[in-house]
């Protein structure tokens, strides 16, 4: 946004844009930064370079300009993001500094204007304004519901993936952040048809542990059992398979066995209050509040850590299920239940009683993988 801020009044090189960058931060931009992110929006069809005399300059194109329009409307996730993070630091530090400062935020973001005389120059938005935007917002949801998710991938932004999947998660560890590495590079290696999924099977996610992996797994590629996207084969293991049907290959992502060490050294008590809190069950108020700032400070750690570090990556020949079939529904003679048709005793004295009327055997996803169980257990 800044970049093309810059382009409203013209002209610009790539040095030029390092050197307004550090006017305003104090921090000057590597050309690694800022010469492939212009080249991504040249591509995109934003801008459009001209050379001369050894010197490339970037101007808006048409589609720029309206991205320029745009931007404005982008000023309310972005305020948000803002309040995000430092309620998270003020959680992590309890710093009186930062609580005021989240209090400003929060004023901010509900479109809150200040008296006059209090030391702001300037008004925010409305809250009319900020409405707005919020509808608009939600407006391209409904379009395309992952478009957030689809950005962030694209982008490569790990920390916006690790914010969204902690929402369904519940909160932050290496597990989870490990799944949305994992996920991130496998679908960029897949390429775009596979990051903008819709969820109608046509991408399809193998993964082989039913823990904290699996839901980073099913946030960031958006494949889930409820859509019958996502496959749970009960080996135990780091692991998750991409495939898009139709495709005779696809990508099989595993974590290498010396990721604990990482996790480690990024939180040196993550593991034994893991092992006091979780495994024994043990540990008092302070002892879970530790432990889930630990595993908030390592999987942040992790997701900085480069790719290869963690984990290997190689080409498989998927082994995929067929679609999921559409099955008819039936009523259930004994509780009056609508059944799955396929879900219900198909022989015998029992027959057309569902598993739990006739007390039959069923199976389920639980800590320990799929295991069997029946009613009258």
């Amino acid at each position: 946004m800044m970049t093309l801020h810059f382009m409203k009044e013209g002209e610009v090189s790539g040095y030029d844009i390092m050197k307004k960058v550090e006017s305003l931060t104090g921090e000057k931009p590597s050309t690694g930064s800022v010469y492939p992110l212009l080249k991504k929006m040249e591509r995109e069809g934003w801008i459009s370079g001209r050379t001369k005399d050894g010197k490339t300059c970037y101007s808006l194109t048409e589609v720029g300009k309206e991205h320029v329009a745009q931007i404005k409307e982008a000023k309310c996730g972005f305020i948000k993001n803002i309040y995000q993070s430092i309620a998270l630091a003020n959680e992590t530090f309890d710093d009186a500094e930062l609580q005021a400062l989240m209090e400003d935020m929060h004023n901010l973001h509900r479109g809150f204007h200040p008296p006059d005389g209090q030391g702001r120059t300037g008004s925010v938005s409305s809250n009319s304004d900020i409405d707005a935007l919020e509808k608009a917002r939600i407006e391209r949801l409904k379009l395309n519901p992952r478009e957030e998710f689809v950005q962030a991938v694209l982008d490569n932004d790990l920390a916006r993936c690790l914010l969204k999947t902690a929402e369904i998660h519940g909160h932050f560890c290496p597990g989870s952040a490990l799944g949305v590495m994992a996920s991130a590079y496998g679908l960029n290696r897949l390429g775009m048809e596979s990051i903008s999924s819709d969820g109608l099977e046509n991408l399809m996610a193998v993964v082989e542990i039913n823990a904290c992996f699996a839901d980073g797994v099913q946030a960031v590629s958006g494949c889930t059992l409820g859509n019958n996207a996502l496959v749970y084969r009960d080996l135990g293991r780091l692991a998750v398979t991409f495939a898009v049907r139709g495709r005779d290959t696809g990508v099989r992502v595993r974590v290498l066995p010396d990721f604990r060490e990482k996790v480690a050294e990024a939180a040196p008590e993550f593991y034994p209050l893991m092992e006091k809190v979780i495994k024994d069950r043990a540990g008092d108020k302070k002892d879970a509040a530790s432990f889930r700032e630990t595993g908030r400070e390592a999987a942040f750690a992790l997701i900085e850590l480069p790719f290869e570090e963690l984990f290997a990556i190689e080409t498989v020949r998927p082994d995929l299920p067929d679609y999921a079939p559409i099955t008819e529904s039936v009523i259930c003679p004994g509780c009056g239940e609508m059944i799955m048709a396929t879900k219900v005793i198909a022989e015998g004295d029992g027959r057309g009683l569902c598993f739990s009327c006739a007390g039959g055997e069923y199976r389920q996803v639980e800590g320990r993988g799929i295991v069997g169980r029946c009613y009258y257990d």
